[in-house]
């Protein structure tokens, strides 16, 4: 027994290294080990912080109680092994470590992450510790000194408060999010429904027969149950969520099930040209379980499917084995990277964010499937690929066992439609809901216009800059290209930032459809009255002579003079407005000047004589120029040219009626 003074402590380290055979070491008898050595294992003994000594190259290990604890597992056998062989599987990572110290060097780290054996696991462990070189009298270092805390309990703690606020922060993100998804998915069938309401009203007022009516009140009953099926996602999932969801549990066959959803599925598959193929493999006998769920997760499965498949195939896989029926969903649409199936069943959200702008919907159809599937005792899963589609597996038991436990689901360029044109006028409709884009075309014709529609921003963009409408409406909240985008990008292209624009939405952002340059903001479920004391705004009176010119004053002198003479007078500030109104309402005469931004007088003169219906338009050019020869060749065509300054503006008005074939007052 070894007795010398600095081992004299009362822990069970001191009892351990009185009792230990250190004779049978490198080291000796206690006794004979040098005063450094003696001095730090008598500190060790005496604190309550783990220390430990790794002494000579070998690393003996000498360690005190607090150590011990941390050792666990390790513990005894690391008393007097060497360093190396008692953290074996982290020696790659502490070695360079260690090695810095027999350099003479103090390492020190206030959090290491290291995965160590313990207790025959493996698992994450943190830990501050100094390590400090102990020299002797050559000043040679003899041995490495250790004081650590072992760190994991608090650092997990922490990770996982972390992690429960990120958690809880996404959780309200997503709701935010679905709320304002919600409200345009609910108020859209919703303003159509209010929309052919007041129509009919009106067209009843008119002494519209029944069969004429019959058209808008089928629409009416399919926005409304479009409505109820979306308040009943929510109520469902209200009462999932309080545990107020019953099961009504009948026996009923598999089979017949099966072919009637997809029966009812059908339209929804092919609205992307999709093949919808049933597959029941062998007999699957029936099912003790709640149809209406049953259902309801199979047209949510199909429903998902197609909305994420173009033009592919669509299966819906049904097989009986054993005590468990089940039903596999496959498609060849878009698919989905790892990271979006980690969120792909939490409540109120999509895979990702761009899936809800660009596909639209309301993030509860998988939400519920996942409750549901739960409570009749199944489960669902998906396997699923990067644009290479997705394959969702509901497992059933062929009877509810007992009483189901609800599962706590994890928070989971269309071709334009284009109406007769109307020469008076031409405005826009962009909107993605069929039905809203028919109320406003209907709409506007009661009021004069002619519509062309889009149901996309990218369509109406084209179209945009294809047809130079007179005025465009637009929806803000569409799937992909949303209207704050479209908006921006009108106004950002100089072709186009003149238009109005004419912001649609339930959203209220009046201030900033302004602040992005729209004309005016109309709120869904729209007021038509209000409705059309905007559209007023953007009816041009029709002329019979277009005065084209840049200057304000030029053209409010000329319509003076002319109006005297009872013309009606249209104005233009530039070639290419002009054209556009001449497209639209052609008049009897054009006064055109020659020099103008955008588009000048020789342009807007070549463009004109290169239609046919408007080549024999009289023009007379009024222009401050000095023309040169060259120049008064390009206005072969017009009727008369004069220059500003030398002629009066009642020669001008008297010409007019001449080239007009007036003899006096028109």
């Amino acid at each position: 027994m070894t007795t010398s003074r600095f081992l004299s402590g009362t822990g069970e380290m001191a009892a351990r290294l009185r009792s230990f055979d250190w004779a049978a070491t490198e080291l000796g008898p206690p006794s004979e080990w040098p005063r450094s050595l003696r001095t730090l294992v008598g500190l060790m003994l005496a604190s309550r912080q783990p220390m430990y000594v790794a002494w000579g190259r070998r690393g003996t290990m000498i360690y005190n109680d607090a150590y011990s604890q941390l050792l666990q597992s390790k513990h005894p056998a690391a008393l007097g092994s060497a360093f190396e062989t008692v953290w074996s599987e982290i020696w790659g990572e502490i070695a360079p470590l260690v090695a810095e110290v027999f350099e003479g060097r103090s390492v020190h780290f206030d959090d290491i992450t290291l995965f160590i054996d313990r207790n025959e696991t493996t698992a994450e462990a943190h830990f501050a510790f100094s390590y400090t070189p102990v020299f002797d009298n050559e000043g040679t270092v003899t041995g490495l000194f250790c004081a650590c805390n072992e760190t994991t309990d608090q650092i997990l703690a922490e990770r996982a408060a972390a992690d429960a606020l990120q958690a809880a922060e996404e959780a309200n993100v997503a709701k935010s999010q679905f709320l304002a998804n919600m409200s345009h998915e609910l108020r859209t069938p919703l303003s159509a429904i209010i929309g052919y309401a007041e129509m009919l009203i009106e067209e009843a007022a008119d002494g519209a027969s029944a069969a004429d009516l019959s058209g808008d009140i089928a629409k009416i009953e399919s926005n409304a149950r479009h409505l109820l099926s979306l308040i009943n996602d929510v109520l469902d999932l209200s009462k999932v969520e309080s545990g107020k969801m019953d099961i009504f549990a009948e026996t009923f066959d598999v089979a017949e099930l099966v072919r009637d959803v997809a029966t009812t599925a059908q339209k929804l598959v092919e609205k992307k040209n999709n093949q919808l193929s049933v597959e029941i493999e062998g007999e699957v006998g029936t099912l003790h379980s709640d149809v209406t769920k049953l259902r309801q997760i199979l047209l949510n499965l199909l429903s998902n499917a197609a909305k994420f498949t173009q033009g592919g195939d669509i299966t819906l896989r049904v097989r009986r084995k054993g005590d468990e029926v089940s039903f596999a969903v496959h498609d060849t649409g878009i698919g989905m990277t790892p990271e979006q199936l980690d969120r792909l069943f939490q409540r109120f959200s999509q895979a990702d964010a761009s899936t809800t702008r660009k596909y639209g919907g309301t993030g509860l159809g998988l939400s519920l499937t996942k409750a549901f599937s739960a409570m009749l005792g199944g489960d669902v899963s998906v396997e699923s690929q990067k644009g290479q589609g997705s394959t969702f597996t509901l497992r059933l038991p062929v009877a509810i066992p007992g009483p189901a436990v609800v599962e706590e689901a994890a928070p989971g360029a269309q071709l334009p439609v284009v109406s007769e044109i109307d020469p008076a006028k031409i405005v826009l409709v962009i909107d993605d809901d069929t039905a809203q884009r028919e109320l406003m075309t209907r709409f506007l014709a009661r009021e004069g216009f002619s519509t062309v529609t889009a149901a996309d921003g990218a369509t109406g963009l084209a179209l945009a800059k294809e047809m130079r409408p007179r005025a465009i409406l637009l929806d803000v909240m569409m799937p992909g290209m949303d209207g704050w985008t479209v908006l921006g990008r009108l106004k950002a292209d100089p072709d186009l930032a003149g238009i109005p624009v004419v912001m649609v939405t339930f959203v209220s952002e009046r201030g900033l459809a302004s602040s992005l340059g729209a004309a005016d903001y109309v709120d869904k479920p729209v007021k038509w009255e209000r409705f059309r004391s905007v559209m007023d705004r953007f009816r041009e009176a029709v002329g019979d002579v277009l005065v084209v010119d840049d200057d304000p004053d030029a053209r409010a002198r000329l319509r003076q003079t002319l109006e005297r003479d009872g013309w009606s007078v249209a104005e233009a500030e530039n070639g290419q407005r002009a054209l556009d109104y001449v497209a639209n309402s052609r008049p009897r005469m054009i006064l055109l000047d020659l020099t103008m931004p955008i588009m000048d007088g020789f342009a807007f003169l070549h463009a004109l004589r290169s239609r046919a219906a408007d080549a024999d338009i009289p023009v007379i050019v009024l222009s401050a120029r000095d023309l040169t020869t060259e120049e008064r060749t390009k206005l072969h065509s017009a009727a008369q040219v004069f220059t500003k300054g030398e002629v009066s503006l009642r020669e001008v008005a008297a010409n007019v009626r001449a080239l007009t074939g007036e003899a006096g007052d028109p």
